[in-house]
């Protein structure tokens, strides 16, 4: 069986990449996905899953970042809910899992690098308060900090409150969230989440708790 050249590889440095994305590399090559199975088995890729791969840690010399893995292995998405707070240091906890928003059904992956999260939130506010983040290692989306909380507010089903004062209550008790760490909120990405037409009376909570 002829072996693939690493040279072939190369240019996925700290970048996830699918079959398809090798498709001109690959054109002289049968058996294809048998290849690909035996270079994970050596330890040259790792599967994040099905048809989709990075390479592996001793061949690549970029590490590869977790929001970029996010953001490619389900999307269009972006990092946010507790992974976004927590990075913030808006929350105490460390988050152990990466977890983004879509538009499209909520989907879970197991990878060697992690698990990753994907929750559905509406898609009126997918754009607002998203930003790109830069590391040397690659760039990934993510929300900013009001619009994590908003995720996360969004998230939490049993959360009935109408009240600002509550809230700050809920906010400041139960989540342990670090006011000084967010800043001036982003008043657009509020105005958006209180007129999205979902939990519309916590969220209007939430804008005029930060007037």
């Amino acid at each position: 069986m002829r072996r693939l050249p690493i040279e072939a590889l190369e240019k996925f440095q700290g970048v996830p990449f699918s079959v398809a994305d090798l498709k001109t590399d690959l054109a002289d090559y049968s058996a294809v996905r048998m290849k690909l199975s035996r270079l994970v088995d050596e330890g040259v890729l790792v599967r994040l899953k099905r048809g989709f791969f990075c390479l592996g840690p001793e061949y690549s010399e970029k590490r590869i970042e977790l929001g970029v893995i996010a953001n490619a292995l389900y999307g269009p998405s972006y990092i946010s809910f507790d992974s976004a707070l927590s990075l913030y240091g808006l929350i105490p906890e460390r988050v152990y899992m990466t977890m983004s928003a879509v538009v499209r059904r909520g989907k879970a992956f197991r990878t060697p690098f992690g698990s990753f999260r994907y929750f559905q939130i509406p898609e009126s506010v997918w754009g607002v308060g998203v930003r790109s983040e830069r590391t040397s290692n690659g760039t990934y989306l993510m929300a900013n900090p009001t619009k994590a909380l908003c995720d996360t507010l969004f998230r939490k089903q049993l959360l009935r409150v109408t009240s600002p004062k509550t809230l700050r209550d809920f906010l400041e008790v139960d989540m342990r969230f670090d006011f000084d760490y967010l800043g001036e909120p982003d008043m657009d990405v509020l105005h958006a989440y209180a007129n999205c037409g979902r939990k519309t009376g916590l969220f209007k909570a939430l804008e005029r708790m930060f007037r």
